[in-house]
């Protein structure tokens, strides 16, 4: 699925630029390698490739930083498999 493939891309970009670390790449990728798990979850998905796209490790440090910390892509992780778990999916 392309919306998985793009969300693992980003996601490794973004790590081999140095700002996205390696523990939470390892979370988002147990979901870029599973689309047939998560194809009912694609607007959360699209949300966390745009997260990750905007990532900044010192997100909310700046009065109007727009970036987006490892908190925020952590609660969006957390919705997609919560999401998945809630509707008899989980595994």
């Amino acid at each position: 699925m392309e919306l998985f493939t793009k969300l693992r891309d980003v996601a490794l970009r973004e790590n081999e630029s140095g700002e996205f670390p390696s523990w939470l790449l390892a979370e988002v990728m147990v979901i870029a390698e599973q689309p047939e798990r998560y194809a009912d979850r694609g607007h959360l998905v699209r949300m966390l490739i745009a997260q990750i796209a905007d990532f900044d490790p010192y997100a909310g440090t700046g009065c109007f930083n727009s970036s987006v910390g490892a908190g925020t892509i952590r609660a969006t992780i957390s919705q997609i498999i919560a999401e998945h778990n809630v509707h008899g999916r989980g595994g």
